[in-house]
């Protein structure tokens, strides 16, 4: 049984999915900011939604991201936690701030927070810390566990930000590693990172390379080897970093456990390696009879890994669109299945192009957080990460 409510409460909105099942219900909660009023005044709006949806259906939040301005940062955290407090939630739960103007104005974007509820209430999902990459989060089911690794950064073993970016990026996937380890898990067990590049036109081909290399060394994507697992690469910031990383591992601990596939290539795009990129096109999760599938960042792209639609911000919307609706046309479901996205569009201009596009189309709406922020070519345009529930 899949739920999807939407509340409006001052200009802020807040979509909530919740799918049933067995044993507990995973829920995605996105919010997004009004227009209307200070940041601050419609962060308090927007997290008091939050709050009040996280206690009154005992959700246990295993990701939880934020989206806006690095100068707002401080007093949107602050309302958050005072909103939090309010309704006894722990407000020491890891968030990740990604530096990403809303499309639609303004300083703050919006929120998303990914969690579920056990059936019976039990404490499932906790607070982990390790000395490698600072505190993240553990759900631990009967048949697995999976431990969420929020803002990685490519610190040297002394806590020092080396200056060159390669060197960072390298770092950043050792950190990963080390703390994962830490855990009792591997980076072979990863199955969803999302890397923020700074200045991602400047360096996204230094990052290929060191993330191939990295692969090579903990022998992922190889024969016999784990499966890359899916990924966005998209410009971002937090501080003064050159990158940083969200990382998600999964770890059965039975054979009848948490079923973890990947799609590696789609009716509309071949395998990324073909063009020097290592991920997947998505991962699958069977748990409990029903499907989660978390699809990497998606663009415009063809079979044979080049641009199409040079030029063209409706083209490559729909082409956009078209690829993530084929993969999960062969999961066995649609557009209509998306419970959570994050659209990333050059400027202004694309994101009027994509609402063109939709709207003509009567697309299915979903909900989804809208930033500016540059694609990993210079000439792609949008792109788009989801997640579905079949």
């Amino acid at each position: 049984m899949k739920n999807h409510t939407t509340c409006t409460v001052g200009g802020s909105r807040l979509e909530l999915h919740a799918t049933e099942r067995g044993s507990f219900t995973e829920y995605h909660l996105t919010g997004t900011s009004g227009k209307r009023g200070g940041t601050e005044e419609n962060a308090d709006t927007l997290f008091a939604n939050v709050a009040s949806s996280l206690a009154a259906e005992g959700i246990q939040p295993i990701q939880e991201k934020v989206y806006g301005l690095t100068r707002v940062k401080q007093g949107v955290l602050r309302r958050r936690a005072e909103a939090y407090g309010r309704r006894g939630l722990d407000a020491g739960v890891p968030v990740t701030w990604i530096e990403g103007a809303p499309i639609e104005g303004g300083e703050f974007g919006g929120v998303q927070v990914w969690g579920i509820a056990p059936q019976g209430g039990s404490s499932v999902v906790t607070t982990v810390k390790n000395g490698s990459t600072g505190t993240g989060r553990c759900w631990t089911a009967k048949n697995f566990r999976m431990v969420y690794l929020p803002f990685v950064r490519g610190t040297d073993a002394d806590g020092t930000l080396p200056k060159d970016h390669s060197r960072q990026a390298d770092r950043m996937f050792v950190n990963a590693g080390e703390g994962l380890k830490a855990h009792g898990l591997s980076y072979g067990n990863v199955i969803r990172t999302w890397i923020y590049l700074a200045r991602l036109l400047d360096w996204y081909g230094d990052l290929n390379r060191v993330r191939t290399a990295w692969h090579g060394r903990e022998h992922i994507g190889g024969e016999g080897g784990a499966a890359f697992p899916a990924s966005t690469g998209i410009q971002g910031r937090h501080l003064d970093e050159e990158c940083f990383m969200d990382v998600l591992a999964l770890e059965n601990l039975s054979s009848a456990g948490s079923i973890a596939a990947p799609v590696r290539r789609s009716p509309r795009q071949d395998q990324s390696m073909s063009y020097g990129s290592a991920f997947s096109r998505g991962m699958t999760l069977d748990i409990e009879g029903k499907r989660t599938i978390h699809i990497s960042g998606t663009a415009s792209i063809n079979t044979a890994g080049a641009t199409t639609h040079l030029g063209d911000a409706e083209g490559q919307s729909l082409e956009t669109l078209m690829s993530i609706a084929a993969i999960l046309e062969e999961q066995g479901g649609s557009l209509q299945n998306i419970t959570s996205a994050t659209l990333f569009c050059k400027d202004r201009s694309v994101f009027e192009a994509w609402q063109r596009v939709t709207h003509l189309l009567k697309v299915p709406s979903f909900p989804a957080i809208c930033v500016l922020a540059d694609v990993c070519r210079p000439d792609l345009l949008v792109e788009m990460e989801a997640v579905a529930v079949i």
